[in-house]
């Protein structure tokens, strides 16, 4: 009964979404661990913009220090209508060898309805479907998963929130800065609902005064952090619209680290829906 009704409320703030490019809502005291990650779904995956568009540079770091740059674009389309929730692509732009690999991922309405997604290989000249069971593989070359890159959304946890606390900063393994130190934050603990995922706990640092989730803390079965996910948020476009300009990622396990920074990021551009198919995926020439 509880999944039912947390289901039902999923729904109806959906429907307030409804007319894309709402106002973006605001965390309170009284709200919930459920709703605080509501929100921070909406300012993730843009869900208060009409459409979103991500020109980017990615920094893939091996455990010997080697750096790797990649050049992608990504796009995003908020459709609430005949069950779809968002409709998000993504593809690489260079180097040559991976230029054209993209990505197509189909988010619905209802929380009980599995996510769909596509990869596509040029070398292939086809579309392979992409099993929700994968959701715990590392994607497009990072340390982030399918479900961190795309797929995440509340209903895959259970949530306890932990209290309000000063965040003690995040030292970038680029630059060696501090960030975020003293931020007043909401703390949250998560546990996965899908069995046999590979991880046991995830801890998101929530902004008290916006929302905005600067940290993801991966926890294995040992209880112990083996995955931290940084990011940076800057106020875009006309409306203002949060948006993550700059993310780290490192497992520890590996001492791999992926880097993601936002290069061109718009907001309400027009994108047609009709760029988020199959048919679109295989025939796009990038």
């Amino acid at each position: 009964m509880k999944n039912i009704l947390y289901a039902l409320l999923f729904l109806a703030v959906a429907d307030v979404l409804n007319t894309a490019g709402a106002e973006v809502l605001q965390p309170k005291e009284d709200m919930t661990a459920e709703q605080l990650m509501s929100l921070w779904y909406d300012i993730e995956y843009t869900r208060f913009a009409r459409d979103y568009k991500n020109y980017n540079t990615f920094i893939l770091i091996d455990r010997n220090g080697s750096h790797r740059e990649r050049k992608a674009f990504r796009s995003r389309i908020t459709v609430q209508r005949n069950g779809f929730d968002y409709k998000d692509f993504a593809v690489f732009l260079s180097p040559a060898s991976i230029k054209g690999v993209a990505m197509l991922t189909w988010v619905y309405r209802d929380p009980q309805k599995e996510r769909e997604q596509w990869f596509y290989l040029p070398s292939m000249k086809k579309a392979r479907r992409s099993s929700p069971a994968e959701d715990d593989d590392n994607t497009m070359g990072t340390v982030l998963t399918v479900e961190e890159m795309s797929s995440w959304r509340p209903e895959h946890e259970r949530y306890q929130l932990l209290g309000v606390r000063n965040y003690s900063g995040y030292v970038s393994f680029m630059d060696g800065k501090k960030y975020e130190e003293g931020r007043i934050c909401f703390l949250v603990e998560a546990f996965p609902k899908r069995q046999r995922a590979l991880h046991a706990k995830r801890r998101y640092w929530l902004r008290k005064d916006d929302g905005c989730c600067i940290l993801v803390e991966v926890f294995d079965h040992s209880d112990k952090l083996f995955k931290t996910i940084f990011r940076q948020f800057d106020k875009l476009g006309e409306k203002r619209y949060p948006a993550v300009v700059y993310l780290e990622a490192q497992d520890l396990r590996t001492s791999e680290k992926t880097v993601i920074r936002g290069d061109k990021i718009m907001f309400d551009s027009g994108i047609d829906e009709s760029q988020f198919t199959i048919e679109y995926l295989q025939r796009s020439q990038w």
